[in-house]
C-alpha cells in the first residue's frame, strides 16, 4: 500500500511529522506519491533540516522568493520551501504565518511539514518546546524507527531520554521495548503532543526491512491501537516501492 492512501491523503490536508526514524523520507515519500497522482505539494519544516536533506527535493524555493514556487510546482509537482542556513549545516524552514499562506493559496493542494528534530536517532520524546505543529494541521504522524528495539534509553540512543523514560514510566538506561515504544509514541505529551483539535492522529513505525523487524514491528502496532486516541497505525519500510507493509486499525 502506498504512504498516502494509507494516511487518507488528499488534496486539503496539511500534514505534520514528528519524532525520529524517518521523518524527512515520509515527507519526500507521501509528497511524491502526491504529486505522481496530479496534486501540488508543499514541503517544508517548522523548525530546520540539514542542507543534505535539502538535497532530497527536486525543487526547491527560498521563503523570500515565493514567487517562483508555481512555475516550479507547474514543473515538478512537489516543492520544498525553505529559509536561510546558519552555521552549523542545517536550513530553517517556515514561520507559521508562511504555512499559513502556503496552505492557502490556490495552487497549493496539500502541505507536508516536518515539525521537530531527533538528532537523526530513530526514538524521541519532545522537549517543553517541541514538537512546532502548526495549528492548521489536519493529521499528525509520529514516527518511530524499529531498529531501537533492544537499544539502552539513554541519550546515545533516543533524543530526550530521560523524557522518554518518564513517559513510559521507566528508568533511564532499560532496553527499549515495544512497549516503550508504544506509551512514548502514544502518549499525549509523547508523539501525540501537540495534536490539533480535529486533528487525525497516526503513529508510523518505520524500518521494517526484514521478517525479523517486521514482527517486532507488529508487536508495536498491537500496543498501540490500544491506546486512546490512536485509531491506526502503520508499519512501514519507506525505502519499498510499496512502503506499508500493514495498516492497523483499532478494534470497536
Amino acid at each position: 500500500m502506498s504512504l498516502a492512501d494509507a494516511l487518507d491523503v488528499g488534496a486539503g490536508a496539511v500534514v505534520s511529522l514528528v519524532g525520529g526514524g524517518g521523518k524527512t523520507t515520509s515527507m519526500f515519500r507521501l509528497a511524491g506519491e502526491l504529486a505522481a497522482r496530479g496534486l501540488r505539494v508543499v514541503t517544508t519544516t517548522s523548525t530546520h533540516i540539514s542542507r543534505e536533506q535539502v538535497e532530497l527535493s527536486p525543487a526547491v524555493v527560498s521563503t523570500g522568493c515565493l514567487s517562483r514556487l508555481g512555475p516550479l510546482l507547474d514543473r515538478h509537482g512537489q516543492c520544498l520551501v525553505v529559509g536561510a542556513p546558519d552555521d552549523r549545516d542545517r536550513v530553517f524552514g517556515s514561520p507559521p504565518e508562511e504555512i499559513a499562506l502556503l496552505a492557502a493559496r490556490a495552487d497549493v493542494d496539500v502541505v507536508v511539514i516536518e515539525a521537530d528534530g531527533s538528532r537523526s536517532l530513530p526514538f524521541k520524546a519532545p522537549a517543553e518546546h517541541e514538537p512546532v505543529v502548526h495549528p492548521l494541521t489536519t493529521l499528525l504522524v509520529a514516527v518511530a524507527g524499529i531498529d531501537i528495539l533492544g537499544a539502552p534509553l539513554d541519550e546515545e540512543h533516543v533524543h530526550r531520554a530521560r523524557r522518554a523514560a518518564a513517559l513510559a514510566g521507566v528508568p533511564e538506561g532499560v532496553p527499549v521495548t515495544a512497549e516503550i515504544v508504544a506509551r512514548v509514541l502514544a502518549h499525549p505529551l509523547g508523539g501525540a503532543k501537540g495534536r490539533p483539535d480535529g486533528a487525525r492522529f497516526v503513529p508510523l513505525v518505520n524500518r521494517a526491512d526484514d521478517a525479523a523487524a517486521a514482527a517486532r514491528g507488529r508487536e508495536i502496532l498491537a500496543l498501540l491501537v490500544q491506546h486512546p486516541g490512536v485509531d491506526r497505525a502503520l508499519l512501514c519500510s519507506l525505502l519499498q516501492p510499496d512502503p506499508v507493509i500493514e495498516r492497523r486499525e483499532k478494534v470497536k
